[in-house]
């Protein structure tokens, strides 16, 4: 009996943001680890950046090699780390790409072949260009590299950190603490999901993971959410009692701190970096060269002798 609720238990929380081997924050030592968090801050919005003004795909993976993949290594970051955030965007990537394929113009274009064949009944449909081909891959490429960041980010910075760096960037304190709070109360609130769902399944309630009916999938976790509110509306009793009695209504805009951050040898290396890399990504956007009309298009077409 045991047996099979443990092999229940291990099909229900084994994937995503619940699997056990997922952590926020990654507790380890790397040259990533150690940055100052407001570096880590505008890297993530220079990445974002020049992936939003980069058009070609072959320009944006050639540009994330360095500074993401690079970066992701040096953080010491595996795909387990990334999996619970970018296994679930797999269907809106292929979403994104078919609606992309759908509505793209598909007059004076490179023909290669109907995504829909012609099977008698249906089809042909959704014709599919290089063209079309090369813009769907751009947009559905840039949703994990700003994703990706973003989780090297967090997976690299504790909240004490984080906190310090939005003070230091003149946050306002309330909006600084309020995303310390709720990005450090992510990992419990994971933990008491878990601790939830497994005494319900103690009890014998079954999880259907699979089910397609919204209104079922939805009624299924209702025993989850009365204990989970619940919990989190006397966590936030005592955080806010707790909150008071160390005076953080005293005065906020002049609060000195014990340890202050200071931008050290590293910290302004990878700056300099980071206005190297946004420079140059702004220049060839200027120039227009990170465009797939004029790299990949040609270079695609020349190498394949495509007229």
């Amino acid at each position: 009996m045991y047996g099979e609720f443990n092999q229940r238990r291990n099909n229900d929380l084994s994937f995503g943001l619940l699997s056990e081997d997922f952590k926020i924050y990654k507790n380890i030592d790397s040259v990533i680890h150690r940055l100052d968090s407001r570096v880590k801050f505008f890297w993530v919005l220079v990445v974002g950046i020049v992936m939003i003004l980069f058009k070609d795909p072959i320009w944006m993976f050639a540009f994330s090699i360095p500074a993401f993949f690079l970066v992701s290594w040096m953080a010491k970051m595996t795909w387990n780390d990334y999996k619970p955030i970018l296994v679930p965007i797999v269907m809106i990537c292929t979403l994104a790409f078919l609606i992309n394929q759908w509505l793209y113009p598909y007059e004076h274009t490179t023909f290669l072949f109907y995504l829909i064949p012609d099977m008698g009944v249906i089809g042909p449909a959704i014709p599919v260009s290089l063209e079309s081909l090369l813009h769907a891959s751009a947009i559905v490429l840039r949703i994990p590299l700003l994703m990706g960041p973003v989780r090297v980010f967090i997976g690299t910075t504790p909240m004490k950190d984080l906190a310090s760096g939005f003070t230091k960037m003149k946050f306002p304190p309330e909006v600084t603490m309020s995303i310390s709070i709720a990005m450090g109360y992510l990992p419990v609130l994971l933990a008491q999901l878990r601790s939830v769902m497994e005494s319900q399944m103690a009890r014998g309630y079954t999880f259907e993971s699979g089910t397609k009916n919204p209104v079922k999938a939805l009624t299924q976790f209702t025993p989850l959410m009365v204990p989970l509110v619940m919990r989190s509306i006397i966590r936030a009793e005592f955080l806010a009692a707790a909150m008071v009695c160390r005076g953080f209504e005293y005065d906020p805009q002049h609060r000195t701190y014990l340890k202050e951050i200071k931008l050290r040898r590293n910290d302004k290396i990878a700056l300099i970096l980071c206005f190297s890399g946004l420079g140059f990504a702004i220049y060839a956007t200027i120039m227009g060269w990170p465009r797939w009309e004029v790299f990949s298009l040609p270079l695609i077409k020349s190498l394949f002798g495509i007229a």
